[in-house]
């Protein structure tokens, strides 16, 4: 993790939430990188391959609502996961028009695989924090974003 300059003189950057939460974005984004450095999965792709593992058949536009993103981000994520048979696209109800994705047999094995390191990107983005600071600042996260309803294990 780079560390910002000390000599500059950072006004109310350091107070606004939205600025720490775009530096805790790009720090969570790197450690992540880190960890999957011998794999080619992005973020997205890896949350995408998560709702699908946990819902066959999920929609795309339920996979969007989910993850927040426009179809096109989507599209763009899943391209390469076709491509290299990771996910399978099925037709709902015989509309043409409305697509559920599933994970192929391959791509099973292999998002259980890596889903396990998840665990240590997890830890690497809250070094330093103890049990408590971190499901406190999960659970403000989750109630930031309204899935406060969301059961968790607490983190470890």
């Amino acid at each position: 993790m780079s560390t910002a300059p000390k000599h500059l003189d950072y006004g109310l950057l350091n107070s606004l939430g939205g600025h720490l939460f775009r530096h805790a974005f790009l720090r969570g984004q790197q450690v992540f990188a880190e960890v999957f450095a011998e794999e080619a999965i992005t973020p997205l792709q890896f949350m995408t391959l998560e709702l699908v593992s946990r819902n066959p058949g999920v929609t795309h536009k339920d996979v969007c609502a989910a993850m927040v993103s426009a179809p096109s981000v989507l599209t763009t994520t899943l391209k390469p996961l076709i491509k290299e048979g990771v996910l399978l696209r099925e037709r709902k109800d015989g509309d043409a028009r409305r697509i559920g994705y599933r994970l192929s047999p391959k791509g099973a094995v292999w998002f259980a695989k890596i889903r396990t390191r998840i665990d240590e990107a997890e830890n690497r983005l809250f070094e330093g924090l103890d049990k408590t600071q971190r499901n406190s600042l999960l659970a403000a996260l989750r109630h930031l974003t309204g899935r406060s309803g969301d059961i968790l294990p607490p983190a470890d």
